[in-house]
This record gives C-alpha cells, structure tokens and sequence, in this order.
C-alpha cells in the first residue's frame, strides 16, 4: 500500500468469488419470481374480470337514473332561462343600448326650423294681406249713382211712374252688376 493513497490493493481472485455469490443469488430470485409473476397475472386477470362485472352492474344501476336526473336537470334549465331571460336580459339590453347610443354619432341639426320659420312668416304675411283687404273694401267709397239724363228738349216734363215695383229692386242688383262694385246694407 502506497502511503499516499488508502485505497487497498484488489485482488482478482476475490472478485470473481463475490461475482459468482451475487450470480447465484440472481439466479434464485430469478426461480423465486417466475412463479409469483404467474400468480400476480393471474390474480391481475381475475381483477380485471371483477372490476368488468362490477362497471357493467354500476352501468345497469345508473342508466335509470341518469335519465332521471337528465329530466330534473331540463326542468331547472327551463326555469332557469326563463329566470335569465326576466332579470338579466333586460339589464344586458338596456346596457348595450345605452352603450350603442353614447357610440352613435351626433345626429346633424335639423333643418326643418328655417322652413317652419318661413312658412309661418308667410302665413302671417297672407293673414295681414287678407285683413288689410278686408278693411279697405269697409272703407271703400261707394260711388253715387249717376244723375238722370236729361230730358230731350221739346218732351214733356212729365214725371214717370213706376209700372213695375219689384223692377225697381232689381235695378239696383244690376247696378252693381254693371259697375262691379257690391253694395252692403
């Protein structure tokens, strides 16, 4: 043994008999396990066969009762929807609606007053006009009927007589009709 290392010298001879120990032990669990595999696929096997009958007897317990439960589950969707559709719906509609109206641009400013302004002066104008019409017809000079022709020189003076009254009610219907001026009373 050198005196700088502490590592002990190996000898060859000793390593083959510690070889052929741990081969031998190897070799016996080899012999213990083959059997045990054998049972533990066997035993694996049979699990598997039970765990088989026991998914289809759960598979059998459960269809029945899914069904039933999917019916329960559609009846509380139902009222849930329309619980949803009652309470929450309109708040979300009001909600994007206020939201669709604060994003719609600013609608352009009518241009309808300058036109109902116009129409209404125009109005007026059309009223003052009549009114001031109306007034000056009132006011309007009726003018005298015109005098009598004279008598031919030679005729009598003789003073006619009304033969027909109701002609003489009719003469002033035509004067008015002549002239084109009417007459108010």
């Amino acid at each position: 043994m050198s005196v700088t290392t502490r590592k002990q010298p190996v000898v060859p001879a000793d390593m083959q008999r510690r070889a052929r120990k741990i081969a031998m032990q190897a070799a016996r669990l080899a012999d213990q396990a083959g059997p045990a595999t054998k049972r533990a696929a066997m035993t694996t096997k049979q699990a598997a066969m039970t765990a088989r009958q026991g998914a289809g007897g759960a598979a059998n317990w459960a269809r029945p009762r899914v069904g039933t439960a999917r019916t329960w589950m559609a009846a509380r969707a139902a009222k849930g929807s329309v619980s949803v559709q009652e309470t929450v719906a309109p708040k979300v509609s009001s909600m994007l609606a206020s939201a669709a109206r604060r994003l719609d641009p600013p609608r352009p400013r009518s241009r309808r007053w300058p036109r109902v302004f116009a129409g209404v002066t125009l109005l007026a104008a059309g009223g003052a006009a009549a009114a001031a019409m109306a007034l000056r017809s009132r006011q309007r000079v009726v003018p005298q009927p015109m005098p009598p022709r004279p008598a031919p020189k030679g005729a009598s003076q003789q003073r006619s007589t009304v033969l027909n009254p109701s002609a003489e009610a009719d003469r002033s219907r035509t004067e008015s009709e002549v002239n084109g001026l009417s007459r108010t009373r």
